[in-house]
């Protein structure tokens, strides 16, 4: 079932974005030897002490990715930085010497992300850029900037961006001392993200049950985490969706309560270790008389996405989730590229 013309004009913009994807990571790939090879140059003779993420939005739940990478593949110890904590409680950064400030932004012109960037290298942080422009004002502030290198991106709801800083972060926590992805592991995943783009019925299927929902709820755990997190801001973006992440662990301590007939879910549940724990708690919402979705590699995942046995997982699911959100909205007749009251940038301070 293709979308009538009328609907697939909604979103064109996005579309469009979203289809660039594979080329977009394929080129990150291409530089995955260089890119690992400069974060090893900014810390050699002084491993850091830990790894700090700075990040809004879309940008946050890439950080997130990287937190887990960071841990999983280095044992070092990792935070998310709170930038309020500068901008409004005044409190300056301090005991960062030595450490590694990733900051992200795909503009690279949020005036908190470049503010705070400037004042942990003061204070002694490593800072590492990702953004999609490389003359940007975060660049410039960086010891290392890592482009995006996506092409322009117009459609407020980021897409090929946030899949690339998906990838950017990776290629950070695997340049750091300890063992990371490699090269030849990642070589399959410019085709599992355009074999996932190439398949957009299981979407088009699904949206008609969100568009008839005021609420939802995203479930995933370990990769599949930021993939719910930004999963449920897409359809908040794009639908108006009152859509929530959630940690399936932490979704067991009570949110689960909400979810009942006119509440359903959408699980996210890949290859990883964590990831039965997510395909398990769909047995508690069905009891709950909840719809439930699930997205992910088990056989009869309702959307499915190939399995790459990596953390690099959550960028197929990001895209399953993204083409839900652009088919949701098209089911409800919004234009996904205009939503009301977004701007491309946040200009938040």
């Amino acid at each position: 079932m293709t979308p009538s013309p009328l609907a697939a004009a909604l979103g064109a913009r996005m579309h469009a974005e979203m289809a660039q994807q594979p080329a977009v990571l394929a080129g990150l790939v291409h530089r995955w030897p260089e890119l690992t090879a400069q974060v090893a140059a900014l810390t050699e003779g002084a491993a850091p002490f830990g790894v700090a993420f700075l990040a809004r939005g879309s940008s946050d739940h890439a950080a997130l990715l990287g937190r887990y990478a960071v841990e999983l593949y280095t044992g070092l110890p990792t935070c998310l930085v709170a930038p309020s904590l500068t901008t409004a409680y005044r409190r300056e950064p301090k005991g960062f010497a030595n450490w590694l400030l990733v900051a992200l932004s795909q503009s690279g012109r949020t005036p908190e992300i470049v503010d705070l960037a400037r004042r942990y290298a003061a204070a002694g942080a490593r800072v590492i850029a990702v953004t999609n422009d490389a003359g940007s004002d975060l660049a410039a502030a960086a010891h290392l900037s890592i482009a995006l290198e996506a092409g322009p991106e117009l459609a407020v709801p980021a897409t090929k961006t946030v899949t690339a800083q998906l990838l950017a972060v990776l290629a950070i926590a695997s340049g750091l001392p300890g063992s990371g992805l490699t090269q030849s592991q990642l070589l399959g995943l410019p085709a599992a993200v355009a074999q996932v783009l190439d398949d957009p019925e299981p979407a088009r299927h699904a949206a008609p049950l969100l568009a008839a929902a005021d609420r939802l709820a995203v479930v995933g755990r370990g990769a599949c985490y930021p993939a719910a997190l930004e999963g449920a801001l897409k359809l908040q973006e794009t639908t108006g969706l009152m859509a929530h992440g959630f940690s399936t662990a932490d979704f067991r301590h009570g949110p689960i309560a909400d979810c009942g007939p006119a509440a359903p879910a959408l699980l996210l549940a890949g290859s990883g270790p964590a990831d039965p724990d997510t395909v398990a708690v769909g047995d508690a919402l069905r009891d709950r008389g909840a719809p439930v979705l699930v997205a992910g590699t088990a056989p009869g995942a309702d959307l499915p996405w190939p399995a790459t046995g990596t953390l690099a997982e959550c960028v197929p699911a990001v895209v399953r989730a993204q083409q839900l959100a652009l088919a949701t909205a098209r089911r409800l007749g919004l234009d996904p590229d205009r939503p009301r009251g977004l701007n491309k940038v946040t200009m938040t301070a």
